[in-house]
């Protein structure tokens, strides 16, 4: 009479859980795959070639879809894969390790979460890493070097404008608000204007180069005398007496009459905020060196 072989059933299911196959179960255990089938089904554990039937697989354009939560944040996640199969074992890879969707992932690794947090390059691999990218992307290696390159960015910028995917309005408030926070600090200043700036001083006033008020950034202003000063270039800003409202500044991209416009804007605003204005333009003050000392006198009271 043959002895009945009793079958630690928990420890069976337990494998069977951590990824051993019925098949490998079988050869380890020394029993029947058919048993093995029949103790999973007795505890209700799904096989691994029938979870799938439990999921909302989709398919769209040859590529199947499935949606997650995520464990954080609770929007969808897309599990997504050309096949069904490989799209069901990553759904539930990524269930079991209770992965995150991007954004909540890119937040815990901010800081101290970040695995380079508190770590540096040694002197020997910056000097290696330093070495391995001289001399790429430069001159005649550098894509965009070449007319087709070009012509392509080019052509994605004109698509992205006609279709709306970059909005004008939506842009310039944004640069609008950028130069508001303070946040945009470059500044374009001419050889001429630090030339005032550095005569100014020797005349014994303080004085900041460039001051900004909302949006607009002025050149010159001395705080004593609430006295701000524009210097304009001839041809930068088209100045009237040598140029005519419809002359196109190729530099600018605008006509004198359209760069008017905007210096009367800027003109009007610092003026509607009680600062006192003086615009210098480049050939008056070719013709007269003491201009900027006279300026100034005009608005000392002492």
């Amino acid at each position: 009479m043959g002895t009945k072989l009793i079958l630690d059933e928990d420890f069976i299911i337990n494998e069977y859980k951590k990824g051993k196959s019925s098949l490998v179960l079988e050869k380890e255990l020394g029993v029947s795959k058919p048993t093995i089938l029949k103790i999973l089904k007795k505890h209700g554990v799904t096989k691994k070639r029938d979870r799938c039937k439990s999921l909302n697989i989709k398919e769209e354009s040859n590529r199947f879809i499935i949606i997650k939560k995520c464990p954080k944040c609770l929007k969808d996640i897309q599990i997504t894969s050309n096949n069904p199969t490989i799209a069901c074992r990553n759904y539930f890879n990524s269930v079991s390790k209770k992965s995150l969707c991007k954004k909540c992932s890119l937040e815990l690794q901010k800081g101290e979460g970040n695995p380079f947090y508190g770590k540096k390059h040694s002197k020997k691999s910056l000097t290696k890493m330093s070495k391995s990218k001289k001399g790429q992307n430069m001159g005649d290696k550098n894509h965009m070097k070449q007319e087709k390159y070009r012509q392509m960015s080019r052509d994605i910028m004109r698509s992205n404008w006609d279709n709306g995917v970059l909005d004008r309005k939506v842009m310039s408030d944004k640069m609008k608000e950028t130069r508001r926070s303070g946040k945009l600090k470059s500044v374009i200043r001419s050889k001429k204007e630090k030339e005032i700036v550095v005569e100014i001083r020797k005349m014994g006033y303080v004085v900041q180069h460039s001051l900004r008020v909302e949006t607009k950034i002025y050149d010159i202003f001395i705080s004593s005398l609430n006295l701000v000063i524009e210097y304009n270039g001839d041809y930068w800003h088209c100045n009237p007496k040598k140029y005519k409202p419809d002359y196109f500044n190729q530099k600018k991209q605008k006509t004198a009459k359209e760069l008017w416009e905007y210096d009367k804007n800027k003109i009007d605003l610092i003026r509607e905020k009680g600062y006192n204005l003086e615009i210098v333009w480049e050939s008056d003050l070719k013709m007269d060196h003491t201009l900027i000392y006279k300026l100034i006198k005009k608005y000392d009271k002492r």
